[in-house]
């Protein structure tokens, strides 16, 4: 199955005081998500706050994300981990929980060197069936993935179909798009580049202010695949404002106050991933605020 276009990399709403995961309003988010126009969905993501699960709840979160998604779009889950045994147990769970496909990040903390990453990845490709999204993150995880890296593995296995590019590195993302496309396909994972990776043809989107705008974003890939590049750039002109403030907080934190503000419940962050200020959120509220409410659904 090939994949294209705009997937959030949902948040996982919690109960009020952070303790457990709350279903009933992440699988209200999967259908608002869907309703809304995304052409996918990650579980587990960062903005998924992976790292503050348990084992249990992160496949706690996959399943019941596979389930309400109900076919009606694919599931990518997240199942890096800090070791390669981690990463092949959630790589075997997503797939009998019947997601789509893998999305895997390397290990954070100590870098990996090249082979260890090649090797890395090769083991959890070479477990499972399911096509793999690879993640380059390299302000999270210390690995800097470049072009022959991403596209060897690429080649060496064939369920190695896409890379998440979330490097902020537009010659990277400009390098795999245009270079690249008939080997691996790239999915921009940075917020403040949609514009331009929807200009330059990238294959999809993964991002995690598509929780609370959904709407736009789908215009946005709509207008690119029918060749609409001014309605494009005016979207993307229109919201980086709001990008920019997002950016310019503590990310997950600010997308889950984002939801709140529209009146969706998603609960905090996990400790101890820092809140938002105050006055973060005011301004926050400000440039939603600022922006066609059709936007955001």
């Amino acid at each position: 199955m090939s994949i294209q276009g705009a997937f959030p990399a949902i948040v996982t709403p919690f109960t009020a005081d952070g303790s457990a995961v709350a279903e009933k309003p992440l699988r209200d988010l999967v259908d608002r998500v869907i309703d809304g126009g995304a052409d996918g969905i990650i579980a587990c993501g960062g903005t998924g706050e992976f790292i503050a699960l348990a084992p249990e709840e992160r496949q706690q979160v996959v399943a019941v994300t596979v389930d309400q998604a109900a076919s009606r779009v694919p599931v990518f889950a997240q199942t890096g981990g800090l070791s390669t045994a981690e990463a092949l147990r959630h790589t075997e769970h997503a797939a009998s929980a019947g997601a789509t496909g893998v999305m895997v990040t390397p290990p954070f903390y100590e870098a990996l060197s090249r082979t260890a990453a090649e090797e890395y990845f090769g083991a959890v490709a070479s477990s499972t069936e399911l096509p793999v999204m690879l993640y380059n993150y390299p302000n999270g995880t210390g690995l800097a993935m470049d072009t022959d890296l991403i596209v060897g593995l690429a080649r060496a296995h064939e369920n190695i179909r896409y890379v998440k590019d979330s490097s902020a590195d537009a010659l990277l993302l400009s390098a795999l798009v245009t270079e690249h496309a008939d080997e691996i396909g790239t999915f921009c994972g940075e917020d403040v580049l949609v514009g331009t990776a929807l200009s330059i043809g990238t294959l999809g989107l993964v991002t995690g202010s598509f929780n609370f705008m959904m709407p736009v974003y789908a215009r946005m890939v709509r207008a690119a695949r029918e060749g609409d590049d001014a309605t494009v750039a005016r979207l993307s002109r229109e919201t980086l404002p709001l990008i920019v403030c997002l950016a310019s907080n503590p990310y997950t934190s600010a997308v889950k106050t984002a939801c709140e503000l529209l009146g969706h419940e998603v609960g905090p962050v996990r400790a101890p991933l820092p809140s938002i200020s105050a006055e973060g959120r005011k301004e926050l509220e400000r440039r939603i605020t600022a922006l066609d409410p059709s936007y955001f659904g």
